[in-house]
């Protein structure tokens, strides 16, 4: 009965006076009526201490908020807890993320500590009772009808404390619909940022691009500024708690003038504003290094100035611009208006200038996300009037299209027929080039066997037997040499005859051609055969291959001054084709000459010695025209040219690929 009887005066009191903070079941509370502050100006003082001081009502009707401080504040609130004896939770919140050191202190009327908390940007997230971007501590208050909640406050940010406290019930509620907002907001960010992404990539246009960096800027400071970036993407980080805000307010300055610059053309439209955004863009520059470096009180102010500039100019920059019929500056001067109106009414607020209201630090939220929609809505804008003026000159350009193709088409049959001649001339000096090539080698095996049956002859030993072997020997180069006039007639047709052949005794007749130089260089020759399995070639093409690559290799043992040259030909079985190596022990070729080895024109030859098409002929007869492949590789103590081609199938393959 007496606790009734108590609770009843203090009812009547705290009616009269409106000082103290009455708890109802359910239900949250205004607190603008009750709460009183300290300006503690050293910040030295205990809550003991501060509990014992007179503070002073905040008498203004909204959210408190003294501006840039250096002091410490002391925030009061004497409660009534009224429903004490039911089970129902209190948590105070303070919806203003920036706030650094947040001490709270619940006591009873008798000076007990009931709670102390720790709270703001200083204190690692992790250690927040509830994880919110804003601050949330419960009010241990179950079976305590009174109590004194007392908040120590000392930031570099605004001065504010827009304090609510909840019931659970309403506090849940309050956090649902808080995170509705965000989520909303924040998505319309999203959606623009993806908007001008994907225009960005099918348009190409450098603006979609610095409206993108402007957008990105724009979220990082948001995100700074409302708590997002701690509770989701940087956590802990010093550097981006206590400088990221200050630095993302002068990047989103800076970009925001970089992409208005040049979508507003303001160089050419307006030269005297353009030279003011560079010199703004500068000073933007400028603040972000220095915000990155110094401390977020410092630098706050110039760069919460720097955010209510940069929309009185680019909105002048935009009306400049929209009198020469620029349409596309009809949307930005209306995304720009909002965006200056918001940021009025939230740097006035930070500056205690105008009074604290409901949503005062979401306002400029608001007013950018109608300003990015205004202004993707600018760039699509101007991309269909550039489309439009593209579209125009096509069908300009359209008009005089047909006299322009014929007139191109003519030049271009003229260029085919000159082609063509030059191509004929070419082809022809390149096959009596090859001829040349071709029968050096034969001539110069006459040319031996002359001399030698000279010499036998003035030292009377050339008999019949020896002449015979001479003249059959002439003979046969001068067929080889007949024949080559005939191969390289059909060389550049495609029904080249082909037939047949045993690849090992073509080896043989190329070795047998090239006997007599071989011998002269006094260089060893070994023929290996292993198979019969026959493939479908142009005797004489493989002959000439043969040949090209037995002289190579004389020729680079020549060069070597080798006493014991050997050259080993082997041909043998390899799955279902033939393979045939031609080895030699010169030392090898070069590394860096591989890649180019058969290259046309390339040679490492004297130009008197080598053409460079030798090579490049072979690999044209080996793969064009037979199918296969040529390649070349070093191996212990010489090069090693490999030919690969495709073996006739024997009957019982044939027979089993016919289905028989």
């Amino acid at each position: 009965m007496k606790k009734l009887i108590f609770l009843f005066i203090i009812f009547v009191v705290s009616s009269l006076n409106g000082s103290i903070l009455q708890l109802h079941n359910n239900t949250s509370i205004s607190i603008e009526d009750t709460i009183s502050y300290f300006e503690d100006k050293q910040g030295l003082l205990t809550y003991q201490q501060a509990d014992s001081k007179l503070f002073i009502p905040y008498i203004q009707e909204q959210s408190v908020n003294f501006g840039f401080t250096d002091s410490v504040y002391w925030f009061k609130i004497d409660l009534c807890n009224y429903s004490s004896t039911l089970d129902t939770h209190w948590w105070m919140k303070i919806d203003y993320p920036l706030l650094e050191r947040i001490d709270m202190y619940l006591i009873e009327p008798n000076g007990k500590l009931i709670k102390h908390s720790r709270m703001g940007t200083s204190q690692p997230f992790n250690s927040r009772e509830i994880r919110s971007h804003n601050f949330i501590a419960e009010l241990p208050l179950k079976n305590i009808a009174n109590a004194t909640l007392l908040i120590r406050v000392k930031t570099q940010s605004s001065m504010q404390l827009p304090i609510s406290i909840f019931s659970s019930e309403n506090l849940i509620e309050e956090i649902e619909q808080s995170n509705f907002f965000v989520g909303l907001y924040y998505g319309i960010f999203f959606i623009v940022l993806l908007y001008n992404i994907v225009l960005f990539i099918y348009t190409f246009d450098h603006n979609y691009l610095r409206y993108i960096l402007f957008i990105v800027s724009f979220i990082l400071w948001q995100i700074s500024f409302d708590g997002i970036g701690i509770k989701y993407i940087w956590g802990d980080t010093r550097w981006l708690i206590e400088h990221g805000s200050s630095a993302f307010i002068a990047l989103s300055a800076f970009s925001a003038l970089y992409f208005s610059r040049h979508f507003l053309n303001t160089s050419f439209y307006s030269p005297k504003i353009d030279k003011i955004i560079i010199a703004i863009m500068f000073i933007s520059f400028g603040l972000v290094i220095f915000s990155s470096v110094l401390p977020y009180g410092k630098m706050i102010p110039f760069n919460t100035s720097l955010a209510l500039t940069i929309p009185i100019i680019l909105l002048i920059s935009g009306l400049a611009v929209m009198r020469h019929k620029y349409r596309a500056a009809r949307f930005y001067v209306a995304g720009w208006s909002s965006l200056l109106i918001a940021t009025l009414i939230f740097a006035f607020n930070k500056f205690d200038l105008i009074p604290s209201f409901y949503g005062v630090n979401h306002v400029q939220q608001i007013g950018s996300a109608i300003e990015m929609i205004f202004l993707s809505l600018a760039l699509a804008d101007r991309v269909y009037l550039l489309q439009r003026e593209y579209i125009e000159k096509l069908n300009l350009l359209n008009d005089t299209l047909s006299e322009k193709v014929n007139i191109a088409l003519n030049e271009a049959r003229k260029k085919d027929r000159l082609f063509v001649q030059q191509s004929r001339l070419a082809a022809m000096g390149e096959m009596i080039e090859q001829i040349a090539h071709q029968w050096r080698q034969p001539l110069n095996t006459l040319a031996l066997i002359n001399q030698d049956m000279y010499v036998k002859y003035k030292l009377g030993k050339c008999d019949g037997e020896c002449f015979d072997q001479s003249h059959n020997r002439i003979d046969e180069h001068l067929q080889y040499l007949s024949k080559t006039i005939d191969d390289f007639r059909n060389f550049y047709k495609t029904d080249k005859s082909k037939s047949l052949e045993d690849v090992g005794n073509l080896a043989a007749d190329a070795l047998r051609l090239s006997d007599v130089f071989l011998k002269y260089a006094k260089i060893r020759t070994h023929l290996d055969v292993s198979t019969t399995r026959k493939v479908n070639i142009a005797k004489n093409e493989m002959i000439q291959v043969l040949m090209n690559l037995i002289k190579n290799a004389h020729d680079a043992i020549i060069e070597q001054g080798m006493k014991d040259g050997n050259i080993v030909i082997n041909v043998e079985d390899i799955g279902s084709d033939v393979k045939v190596t031609v080895d030699d022990n010169a030392g090898g070729i070069a590394p860096s000459l591989m890649d180019n080895i058969f290259n046309i024109y390339f040679t490492t030859k004297d130009p008197d010695h080598g053409t460079g098409i030798g090579l490049h002929m072979s690999k044209y007869i080996i793969e064009e025209s037979f199918g296969g492949k040529i390649s070349v590789e070093n191996f212990a103590n010489g090069a090693r040219f490999i030919i690969v081609l495709p073996a006739e199938k024997s009957n019982e393959m044939k027979n089993i690929s016919e289905g028989v």
